[in-house]
């Protein structure tokens, strides 16, 4: 075995003394790449260790077990998740689901402040149904995207995104990153800001355009919005090569959108209580009051139409496929 230990990041664990803090290192064998935390020369705290079979496991170790909320991902498609306990996932009885027939996932910004993200899980029903609260939800779902604040307008940087985006990766979690238009400045600087501050990367959704803008400005603007909407949309397709995905309400679709030059992208509908029925979406923000473990505040909860093969298939035909500079011709 050969141990690789970062001087980076030095972890007290609890009962452990200082030569037994977990360090942040690299563990390499035969059969493994290790990343993650390191106590003793052994897997401890959170980690990703990719198998030389293909499989990836994200998540938590006691000295060299799975042990802890963690989800592996397997060469084939499949996919366990949940408390893992010394290297074995316990069966849930009277669960009806697997883990990736069904795909929730998350969008978070500055309201949710400090995410941990090792320690994501959504409650479930046994079909595998996740809800907002916990009550008489006693599975677990994994959150399996993110769609990610990154600006708004000119001037704004959502202050979480860098992390978030970068630690949504780190964990395995398929990331996107979307847009807040404002109709308070130039539609052209408005490409130049978001292009400056969102590296998006393969693997990684297609960017969004938000068009939460509030109603009456909406209604007495409609024409400027939708002008400067389809010159977003056109200008970061070009810059990124892949067709955005547009996120608005149910009837906001229904009242300002449909017909106005933006009937053929891909949407993300918010529709609380009832599935969308504006139009055919991809992705459903069914609450805007969910509750994940790893956020201490009230969480959107977005559901993707398909399972995980669809997802992967989706991102792999309609994502970023190659790698974009953060910089944009003037």
């Amino acid at each position: 075995m050969t141990l690789i230990v970062a001087a980076s990041a030095v972890i007290m664990a609890p009962g452990l003394d200082s030569a037994s803090a977990i360090t942040q290192g690299e563990l390499r064998r035969g059969n493994y790449v290790y990343t993650g935390g390191v106590t003793d020369g052994k897997q401890n705290g959170y980690g990703v260790c990719r198998y030389t079979n293909g499989n990836v496991y994200y998540g938590f170790w006691n000295m060299g077990y799975k042990d802890g909320l963690g989800r592996m991902d397997y060469a084939d498609g499949t996919m366990e998740f949940g408390n893992w306990q010394k290297g074995h996932l316990p069966k849930s009885k009277g669960r009806k689901f697997h883990t990736g027939d069904k795909v929730y996932g998350i969008d978070v910004a500055k309201y949710q402040n400090n995410v941990d993200w090792t320690k994501l899980s959504l409650a479930a029903r046994a079909d595998g149904s996740v809800v907002a609260t916990r009550k008489n939800a006693p599975y677990l779902q994994p959150v399996l995207f993110a769609m990610i604040k990154s600006t708004e307008g000119t001037t704004i940087l959502d202050p979480y995104f860098k992390t978030n985006f970068k630690e949504a990766k780190r964990c395995g979690i398929i990331r996107g990153a979307y847009h807040f238009l404002s109709v308070n400045s130039p539609v052209e600087e408005q490409v130049k800001y978001f292009i400056k501050n969102t590296p998006l990367e393969p693997g990684d959704l297609p960017p969004v355009l938000d068009l939460e803008i509030n109603k009456t400005v909406m209604q007495k603007q409609h024409a400027k919005v939708c002008t400067m909407a389809k010159k977003w949309l056109k200008e970061i397709e070009k810059h990124y090569g892949v067709k955005p995905i547009i996120y608005t309400y149910n009837n906001y679709y229904i009242d300002y959108l449909k017909g106005h030059g933006m009937d053929d992208y891909d949407y993300w509908i918010a529709r609380y209580g009832q599935e969308p029925s504006a139009r055919h979406w991809e992705i459903w923000q069914l609450t805007d009051k969910g509750v994940c473990t790893g956020i201490n505040h009230a969480v959107d909860i977005d559901y993707f139409r398909g399972n995980i093969r669809d997802l992967r298939k989706y991102v792999k035909e309609k994502g970023m496929r190659r790698p974009i500079k953060t910089s944009v011709k003037r």
